[in-house]
């Protein structure tokens, strides 16, 4: 079961999350149909989504991040919930099969795959009504090194962040998994040395991810095998809230208009989540219905 948990250093001077995320990684990439470096890319965005959607502890917190590189992979997409719950996709149903890069590597590279060129936006909800959005150039085009200079740059918050995939033989996801550290506001600038230093790009696949890892042995090793206090912990898993509501609110982008023609060119209308590909059959009927709505709504 896939799990993250929250944690502080004994001094409490700054605050660690772990989280295991292969078999939610493995289902979105399933959706998705995607193997090696896409699935690497997927599921080192689907994970630090998990990681970030933890600043107010709440369950109705939300994250999205929206990476647009100019690489053959184009943009991904992360919806991730405070309740543990996470979806992650592509933009595009047709994404390119990119080989891994030959030769011996420690850590699998996504730059060529999305690109070095592009923006990353992350929109934040905590729960209280006034979402707010932020966002930067691309810096590497490795996923969770541009959104930790996100959070550097955007968001003032000194932090390590760092997702990881292990693949099979197949290019599947045989294991996956994250860490984020940061330091509280005062705390001395040199407090992430040492998880900095543990946690060097290709550390996490070599070090933490050589076998299955529970979350507190991913807090342990980045610390060095300092102290921590366990805080909250839960479960994470891939789930999509799409659905019959959620293809009307989709179709109501339309317009009454356009909804009205489509009505009669044909007798039902197929609307397919991006993220899961889970289809919604909406009726001619149904699409009306909808349209009289609108009209009312604007009348």
């Amino acid at each position: 079961m896939d799990t993250l948990l929250r944690a502080l250093n004994e001094p409490e001077t700054m605050r660690i999350v772990a989280a295991t995320t292969t078999a939610s990684v493995r289902e979105a990439c399933r959706r998705q149909g995607v193997t090696g470096v896409a699935a690497v890319a997927l599921g080192r965005a689907l994970t630090a989504g998990v990681l970030l959607a933890t600043l107010a502890k709440g369950e109705k917190e939300r994250v999205r991040i929206h990476l647009q590189g100019d690489g053959p992979l184009g943009a991904l997409l992360v919806d991730a919930h405070g309740d543990g719950s996470v979806r992650a996709c592509f933009d595009s149903e047709h994404t390119p099969d990119t080989p891994l890069a030959s030769g011996d590597q420690a850590r699998i590279s996504t730059a060529q795959a999305l690109g070095t060129a592009g923006h990353l936006v992350i929109t934040r909800d905590l729960g209280f009504g006034h979402p707010y959005q932020g966002s930067v150039e691309l810096s590497s085009g490795e996923v969770d090194e541009d959104i930790e200079y996100y959070l550097d740059h955007s968001e003032q918050l000194p932090t390590i962040l760092r997702t990881e995939e292990v693949l099979d033989s197949q290019g599947h996801v045989l294991r996956s998994a994250g860490i984020l550290v940061q330091g509280f506001p005062g705390a001395d600038s040199d407090l992430l040395d040492l998880p900095r230093a543990r946690l060097e790009p290709g550390n996490l696949r070599s070090l933490l991810l050589a076998h299955e890892r529970t979350t507190r042995e991913l807090v342990g090793l980045a610390l060095g095998g300092a102290p921590f206090r366990a805080m909250l912990e839960h479960s994470i898993q891939f789930r999509c809230n799409c659905g019959p509501a959620r293809a009307q609110t989709v179709l109501s982008t339309l317009g009454a208009s356009d909804l009205e023609k489509l009505a009669l060119e044909r007798p039902e209308t197929e609307v397919k989540c991006s993220f899961c590909g889970d289809i919604t059959v909406v009726s001619a009927d149904q699409l009306r219905e909808l349209a009289g709505r609108l009209r009312e709504s604007h009348s």
